[in-house]
């Protein structure tokens, strides 16, 4: 069985940035993770006590697709040995034969789940990271502009600038922010 998952969002951050973090997260939760230039291969994504009856191989890459980030997952899933000895031998009594299916297509859920999460905290990550320093900036920047104003309002006060010329300094700084 063969299924993908894929999402899309806007960041400025590269490739190799978002791959790195893709990398570091499926370590935490998944057996073996390979990473070359392109791709990432990932095997075992939370294996549990049930996960002995499947066999899971992820292939993940990110490309970038107009002016966003698109992060895809080509995943392989299929049962193991295990789950056709368990298959086989459940196949003589009543209903023994439905718990390996049963974990079989529960374990399919639990790679998909594990996946979307990763996914979903790459594109917190990233959409954050750009909206704190776009944030920072503006904070910084008006911080700035009353720092200019209070400046320029002392300046009037003692009288150095008259009125016109408070109120074309005024308007010059409003106007780059």
């Amino acid at each position: 069985m063969k299924f993908d998952l894929s999402r899309r969002f806007r960041t400025d951050s590269s490739i190799s940035d978002i791959m790195k973090f893709l990398e570091d997260s499926f370590r935490r939760s998944a057996e073996t993770v390979y990473y070359d230039s392109r791709v990432l291969t990932v095997g075992s994504i939370n294996a549990t006590f049930g996960s002995v009856n499947r066999q899971d191989k992820t292939i993940v890459e990110v490309k970038p697709k107009d002016n966003d980030m698109l992060l895809v997952a080509y995943v392989e899933y299929k049962p193991s040995i295990w789950f056709w000895i368990f298959l086989i031998c459940g196949l003589f009594t009543t209903v023994c034969w439905l718990i390996p299916i049963g974990f079989y297509f529960y374990q399919k859920n639990v790679v998909k789940d594990g996946i979307e999460e990763i996914f979903n905290r790459a594109e917190t990550e990233f959409r954050d990271n750009k909206a704190a320093s776009s944030t920072n900036e503006k904070a910084v920047s008006s911080e700035d502009l009353s720092v200019q104003l209070e400046k320029l309002a002392e300046l009037k006060e003692k009288g150095i600038l008259s009125d016109e010329e408070f109120a074309s300094q005024k308007a010059k700084i409003l106007a780059n922010m």
